[in-house]
């Protein structure tokens, strides 16, 4: 067996710089997530506000295509994870966030129908904004920031809109600012990123 002759500064230098380039270019959000939810929350928001409007109170069944939407979650999460090389922190966290997220919305969908609350929106709305929010802050992506904030400006009008069918839409504008437009977003850059690995 050979002694190992020790690396120069140099060399050291070197690898160090390519083992950061390779964790940051290991992980891409996909945007697949922000586009499932982007699109499901948009198509949800969109038929019960159709229903609001028409008095046809079996149309908010379709928020149950959301359960769907958490078992599709699911198994996207389980194949990121299995391609992704190497997981920091900032990840673990990111995770504890929205799986926290997910848990307070289904408790704000029980007890708001529970208790039969008026403008129940406002609380999803406050909700929509802060996972997106803190996502944006720590991968230093402007989109879901802006998308964060725009769901609490969202809010805030919910709370003086008089017809509560009309908060319904403003599910489907903050659907599009936080979650659809920066998963196309995301979504280019992951598919630029691919092609430019291969």
């Amino acid at each position: 067996m050979q002694d190992e002759k020790p690396l120069t500064e140099q060399e050291s230098l070197a690898l160090i710089t390519s083992m950061i380039n390779k964790a940051k270019n290991d992980y891409h959000d996909t945007g697949v997530s922000a586009l499932l939810w982007g699109s499901s929350v948009t198509i949800c928001g969109i038929v019960s506000f159709i229903g609001a409007v028409y008095n046809k109170p079996q149309l908010f069944y379709i928020w149950y295509l959301t359960a769907v939407a958490v078992v599709v979650q699911v198994f996207i999460a389980i194949r990121e994870s299995r391609r992704r090389k190497i997981k920091s922190y900032n990840d673990s966290g990111m995770n504890g966030i929205w799986i926290s997220y997910g848990i307070s919305i289904f408790l704000f969908s029980y007890y708001s129908n529970y208790f039969n609350l008026p403008h129940e929106n406002v609380l999803f709305l406050i909700a929509y904004g802060i996972p997106t929010f803190a996502t944006g802050i720590s991968r230093s992506f402007k989109p879901m920031i802006i998308g964060g904030i725009a769901c609490w400006v969202l809010a805030i009008a919910a709370i003086y809109t008089k017809h509560e069918a009309y908060t319904l839409l403003y599910s489907v504008i903050a659907a599009q600012l936080a979650w659809f437009i920066p998963g196309v977003i995301l979504r280019r850059k992951y598919l630029k990123a691919k092609r430019g690995n291969v």
